[in-house]
């Protein structure tokens, strides 16, 4: 079971060091300017994540976070990636 919030959830798994290292499954966090975690998805393959965002929507993810082709931006900032077993 998971805890509501994703500042709640990113206190479970394992932290891994890469983005290479994530399968899909695992969680991505993202935080905001102050450093709080505000935001999760789910790592898919090839580097896509899903996540809600006013609409659940399946993005691009790199080092730097959520890429959204629609805006040419990225709109999530990548805190960290968590491998929850």
């Amino acid at each position: 079971m998971l805890p509501r919030t994703a500042s709640e959830q990113s206190a479970l798994g394992e932290v891994l060091s890469f983005i290479e290292e994530s399968e899909p499954g695992d969680l991505a966090f993202f935080d905001d300017e102050e450093g709080t975690i505000i935001h999760v998805g789910i790592v898919l393959e090839n580097n896509y994540i899903i996540h809600a965002a006013g609409q659940v929507r399946v993005d691009r993810l790199d080092q730097t976070g959520i890429f959204n082709f629609e805006k040419n931006t990225h709109t999530h900032q990548l805190r960290l990636i968590k491998s929850i077993v």
